[in-house]
């Protein structure tokens, strides 16, 4: 989840090139960070690789509590949605990476253009898994209620129009404190129970 919020942040405060830019100026922005693009997109697929285990493993949590079964489904299409969403932003950055190659300014802009409203592809999948998650940790206490509470105003503000980048980046920071939660909780149930020492006569 941090390299998710973080590499595109890095990127876009580092890049700050507008579409009004000229095409020489895009170019050589692009050109400048071009490494940055390129280590941005494996970090960012290495990422993707664990979100798919993460969601995978989360549906698999919520089959086994009853009140999750219905949840379940919505969390794994909701999953597999923002997946769709990080392996769009992976090929932006190995796109920009070929700007200054040959691929030119209308490359570049393609890259900003979609950067700029990637927010709001990554807000409704948040916001329908936060939801979902959050109605099973309220009504069974799966997980501490505070989770669940703070689940629903991520998916509030990620569904508001004028808010969703910051739905975004909360959204991913709520997943992150669910894999502590769900890491916790896991840690344990595996725990081994004490033996109980025999009394005396």
């Amino acid at each position: 989840m941090v390299v998710l919020v973080a590499v595109p942040t890095a990127q876009c405060l580092a890049c700050r090139a507008p579409l009004t830019r000229d095409d020489a100026s895009l170019v050589r922005v692009f050109g400048e960070l071009e490494p940055s693009f390129r280590w941005g997109a494996y970090a960012m697929l290495v990422a993707l690789v664990l979100l798919i285990v993460f969601v995978a493993a989360l549906g698999a949590e919520l089959r086994d509590i009853g009140a999750g079964r219905l949840a379940a489904p919505v969390v794994l299409v909701a999953g597999a949605v923002l997946g769709a969403g990080v392996l769009v932003q992976v090929l932006l950055g190995l796109a920009a990476t070929i700007v200054d190659d040959g691929g030119g300014a209308p490359v570049a802009r393609v890259v900003l253009s979609v950067a700029h409203g990637g927010a709001f592809a990554f807000a409704a999948p948040l916001a329908a898994l936060a939801g979902a998650v959050s109605v099973v940790v309220v009504r069974t206490r799966w997980l501490p209620r505070p989770i669940g509470w703070a689940g629903f105003v991520v998916a509030g503000v990620a569904l508001a129009w004028v808010t969703p980048g910051i739905g975004a980046v909360l959204g991913m920071a709520w997943l992150a404190v669910l894999s502590v939660a769900l890491a916790v909780r896991g840690a344990r149930s595996a725990r081994p129970e004490e033996p109980v020492s025999a009394s005396r006569p």
